[in-house]
């Protein structure tokens, strides 16, 4: 096989077996919420916690990666938060549970963060705009796989839901045979001090932008498998989960089709309003729900693939990492955020106002689209 192909579809198994150990914290809620006879915002601080431990690993493997390499980083990220995700099953009390979802969160950030980062170096010569939206696809056969075995992994004790999450072990082996990726030659200080000072205002914004992005997506999908099943049911609360995240694959790829070098803000911009609409529409009518949920998962991917796009074109090869990293870490703070506050305004106020909550943020990254434009055309560091 062509390398630049070979290497391509190893990231896209790190990107999926990413999804796949992040998203299964939402399937694992409601046993967690039973077993340590926990409210929703105690629950939701679980996955505050993960975010935490994804948003430290994003920022400090990130940069290891750019004067070490990708390669060694990515498996130790993998080793890591396998690990610890089986690891989960064995915790005893709540402490132990949280230890390790922070472990996973770190290697989680890692994963997330140098699959991205790795992406424009790995296929050169051929368009990033194209190659993003096929390797977002990847994302979706995480979640997609998650949301399949639902039914399942939920007949199962805790303790084998989460010795599922250690399966990206299986797959170590093949994360060696990626090739090295050389780290042009930098310093994390040098790259930081570039970082705040050339990059300050795109940086900035990047942040913004992904905060909102990250709040959304898990403000919804870590705690829509519980919502789905006090609102429509159980058994067909979980049935419906299956088209939500699956279209979750054909996202990506349809957004191939019509992005180009030069709209990739203008198609946020879209895509982040009709996720704030869809949203709204999902909780008002109940009865639209699940198509709601669909149409959200749909413009809610489509926007991480064109805000992922734009953060990697905003810098230099020499400090992609720290730059995708900083992005990502500042972003889980809106995944430290959502969990927690997403439980809150459950417990407190209900539905509608948890996810108009959620509806605003997407509203943010739509605002923002074209200033973002304007900044990167400034930079013109890819």
């Amino acid at each position: 096989m062509n390398r630049v192909y070979r290497d391509f579809l190893i990231l896209g198994m790190l990107f999926s077996v990413t999804s796949f150990d992040t998203l299964l914290l939402g399937f694992a809620v409601p046993k967690i919420i039973v077993q340590y006879s926990l409210s929703k915002a105690q629950a939701g601080s679980l996955g505050t916690i993960l975010m935490i431990g994804v948003g430290i690993g994003a920022i400090v493997l990130g940069s290891l990666s750019d004067v070490l390499g990708r390669k060694n980083v990515i498996i130790f990220s993998v080793s890591l938060f396998s690990a610890s995700t089986g690891l989960l099953g064995f915790a005893e009390n709540f402490l132990s549970l949280a230890t390790f979802l922070f472990l996973s969160g770190f290697g989680l950030g890692g994963g997330l963060t140098l699959s991205i980062a790795s992406l424009p170096e790995v296929i050169r010569d051929k368009p990033l705009e194209k190659y993003m939206c096929y390797f977002e696809s990847f994302w979706g056969i995480g979640a997609l796989f998650v949301a399949s075995l639902s039914r399942v992994l939920l007949e199962k004790p805790l303790k084998d839901l989460f010795l599922v999450g250690a399966f990206p072990f299986l797959f170590l082996p093949i994360f060696f045979k990626l090739s090295e990726i050389k780290a042009e030659k930098s310093t994390i200080s040098g790259n930081l001090k570039e970082l705040l000072s050339k990059y300050r205002k795109i940086t900035i914004l990047l942040w913004i932008i992904w905060f909102c992005g990250v709040y959304t997506y898990y403000g919804i999908f870590l705690w829509l498998p519980e919502i789905m099943s006090s609102i429509a049911g159980f058994k067909s609360g979980y049935s419906s989960l299956i088209p939500v995240y699956g279209i979750q694959i054909i996202s990506p790829l349809f957004l191939s089709l019509i992005i180009r070098e030069d709209n990739t803000e203008k198609l946020l911009f879209l895509y982040s309003l009709a996720a704030a609409i869809f949203t709204l529409l999902a909780i008002l009518v109940r009865d639209f729900l699940v198509i709601g949920m669909f149409a959200t998962s749909f413009f809610s991917i489509g926007g991480w693939v064109l805000f992922i796009l734009s953060t990697q074109k905003s810098y230099p090869q020499k400090m992609r990492g720290i730059g995708v990293g900083s992005a990502a870490s500042m972003g889980r703070v809106g995944g430290i955020v959502a969990p927690y506050l997403t439980g809150l305004l459950l417990d407190a106020y209900g539905t509608l106002t948890a996810f108009s909550a959620i509806s605003l943020m997407f509203m943010v990254i739509a605002a923002l689209s074209f200033p973002l434009l304007k900044m990167r055309k400034e930079v013109g560091a890819y």
